[in-house]
């Protein structure tokens, strides 16, 4: 019985090990090739290099502390990096003008602020003179006004900039 189990284990192995023999060599080659040309796709990626364009819709307070709504397109080559940014600020005086502001300048980032060292900033400074406008990133997908001292302008959970 034991010569039986053995014979039979043994011509198992050499099935296995002819099977298995063949195929790793190629398999080896073949999974080296497609592992390389999914890393020639990753890395020849058509929107490396190109500037990046990402839109924030919401409502801040202006600087006279008036809610307005604001649409903030930043275009740059990644989201925390320098770049360039144009801002529509629409609102009613309390007279019942409504007014819109149209802005554009330099988006630059900064990494950390008091109690957040990771926290990134966007400081907006505008081609036009206007005072510069610090925004605080919330994940990737929001922004909240914050002061010269970096501390948040509002605590209205709605006075944010959503991304779309």
């Amino acid at each position: 019985m034991k010569k039986i189990v053995s014979i039979a284990t043994t011509a198992l192995m050499v099935v296995f090990a002819v099977s298995c023999g063949n195929k790793s060599k190629k398999d080896v080659a073949n999974v080296g090739i497609e592992a390389y040309s999914d890393s020639v796709y990753m890395i020849n990626d058509s929107t490396i290099g190109e500037v990046q364009t990402y839109v924030y819709e919401g409502i801040l307070p202006t600087e006279e502390g008036i809610p307005a709504n604001y649409v903030l397109t930043i275009n740059s080559y990644g989201l925390n990096e320098d770049g360039t940014y144009s801002l529509t600020e629409s609102y009613t005086e309390t007279n019942g003008m409504t007014r819109t502001n149209q802005d554009k300048g330099e988006k630059i980032v900064f990494v950390g602020m008091p109690n957040a060292p990771t926290a990134i900033i966007y400081e907006l400074i505008s081609y036009n003179n206007r005072p510069i406008l610090r925004l605080v990133a919330e994940g990737d997908s929001a922004l909240h006004k914050i002061d010269k001292d970096l501390k948040r302008v509002t605590n209205d959970i709605r006075h944010k900039l959503r991304r779309h």
